[in-house]
């Protein structure tokens, strides 16, 4: 693939592959052609709402055929995607909108009222459509419209995660480097034709859906499922022979768990990648067992795109412990090196920037290096092995959660005398979040009514992926001689969490 843009990439897709079958939608299988005709329609309709080339377009839908199709609506016509995690809270849906200043915002009908209140309150001025993630809109009547032709500088995509203060930040996504990483993803993976299936389970807005579109643009054909569930993948990968299905590590443990109860299923499948957070030596041990030869992991960052670094098929072994403990080895074109046990990248998928950050860039950039913030190692063969951070964003089942966010929900109960929020590891998320808690009311000292109040509180304002997994009763936190709390500390604290034991 020679292309330097996403409008291209897409085109080349279309025309290479017009009448084979693309997308399966309500039975039967729309070709490409019919999904670019598709995705035109969606175009239109985000045009009469006022978008056009360059504004931002939030994403905040589950996984479906719409979802899907959104997606080439953006970016095949120039607008700049923002997808965000179905399951954010209206309000943090609406920081983002009013940070990057965004047009549009599609989101569930069920959902649009809440979220036009939420940005009302936090004075965005982004329109509110309202999309099914199943229903795509009618395409005829649809005029045919050439795709877009934006400069490989142009910005393609924000991807937002939270900042040491709890607010939005956003890595800028160029349209080259989105070329550029869709080259290095498909040249670690299997090679992928008109005769593979992608099976789309994990959230669209993430890691998979950045295999699943590469995989796309060789012609494979995509079966969207709205929410992961191990036995449907499974049946799905079965009824359809599914050859490439995109995980998280959260999502590869629990399809493993389920395929070893079913040693017939899931036979089909030749290439298994995932990514997006740590994974436990015992995972990775059991899916390389019930998956031999297909695993393929990547590691990347929004600010640095995955991957940066692919542990192949070959690698997954379990005799060879150390490569499978590693993120494996930096593909071709990215330069890297450690600067006092931090890992430095360099490359054409690093971002130019965070947007309108320039506070932030000078934290982090330098003469096209980015600082990860990843404690790293690389041993003689090139492998990289990650072993811990040096900021404190907590990675849990793929999604990165800043301990902030959660704490200044806490922080407003009555009651709470004080709080910390750290990432400690966890076989099944990578991370799990535990709450640290003082308190000074007399009811909650009582563990199951905190709980049940933490809950409350949590549920009215973040993700529910960012709630505490486990809350811990504290008469004090530790702190250092700056007066900070010592998250290290606190993690130590906790007794690991013993990995879950492979089924008989």
């Amino acid at each position: 693939m020679s292309a330097d843009t996403l409008p291209e990439i897409l085109a080349q897709t279309y025309e290479a592959h017009g009448t084979a079958p693309a997308l399966l939608h309500d039975g039967r299988w729309l070709t490409f052609a019919e999904t670019a005709r598709l995705a035109l329609a969606i175009h239109a309709l985000l045009a009469e709402h006022g978008a056009a080339e360059g504004d931002r377009v939030v994403v905040h839908l589950e996984n479906g055929v719409t979802t899907w199709l959104l997606d080439q609506a953006l970016l095949g016509f120039g607008l700049v995607r923002v997808a965000v995690s179905a399951r954010l809270h209206a309000r943090e849906v609406a920081a983002i909108c009013l940070d990057a200043e965004a047009a549009v915002v599609c989101a569930d009908p069920g959902q649009a009222d809440l979220l036009r209140a939420a940005l009302r309150d936090a004075g965005a001025r982004t329109v509110v459509v309202g999309l099914d993630a199943d229903c795509p809109p009618d395409p005829s009547g649809t005029e045919p419209t050439a795709l877009a032709r934006p400069q490989p500088d142009d910005v393609a995509m924000l991807m937002y995660s939270s900042g040491t203060t709890g607010a939005p930040k956003a890595a800028v996504v160029t349209q080259a480097a989105w070329a550029a990483r869709t080259r290095n993803s498909l040249a670690q993976l299997a090679p992928v034709t008109e005769s593979d299936t992608v099976v789309l389970a994990a959230p669209a807005a993430h890691f998979a859906g950045s295999v699943a579109l590469d995989c796309f643009t060789q012609g494979a054909r995509m079966v969207i499922e709205r929410r992961f569930d191990a036995e449907t993948v499974l049946d799905l990968v079965d009824r359809y022979d599914g050859t490439v299905v995109p995980l998280v590590p959260v999502l590869l443990a629990r399809l493993v768990e389920a395929a070893t109860a079913r040693p017939a299923s899931g036979r089909s499948i030749r290439c298994l990648p995932y990514g997006g957070s740590a994974v436990s030596a015992d995972v990775l041990a059991r899916a390389s067992r019930r998956f031999p030869d297909v695993l393929t992991q990547f590691y990347g960052l929004a600010e640095a795109l995955a991957p940066l670094t692919a542990l192949a098929p070959a690698d997954h072994d379990e005799s060879a412990a150390s490569r499978l403990a590693s993120a494996g080895r930096f593909v071709d074109g990215i330069e890297h090196r450690v600067n006092d046990g931090v890992l430095e990248v360099r490359g054409p998928v690093v971002m130019p920037g965070y947007w309108r950050r320039p506070d932030l860039d000078a934290e982090v950039l330098s003469d096209g290096w980015f600082t990860t913030g990843d404690q790293a190692e690389v041993d003689d063969d090139g492998y990289l092995r990650l072993t811990g951070r040096s900021s404190d964003v907590i990675v849990s089942g793929g999604y990165n959660i800043q301990p902030r966010e959660v704490e200044q929900v806490i922080e407003q109960i009555p009651g709470i005398a004080d709080v910390a929020v750290a990432g400690v590891p966890d076989p099944q998320w990578g991370e799990a979040v535990h709450a640290f808690v003082v308190v000074s009311a007399d009811p909650l000292r009582d563990k199951e009514t905190l709980e049940a109040v933490l809950r409350e509180a949590c549920a009215g304002a973040i993700a529910s992926y960012k709630k505490p997994r486990y809350v811990h009763l504290r008469n004090s936190l530790p702190r250092n001689h700056y007066g900070k709390v010592d998250r290290r500390a606190l993690r130590a604290s906790v007794a690991p969490v013993p990995p879950t034991k492979e089924k008989e």
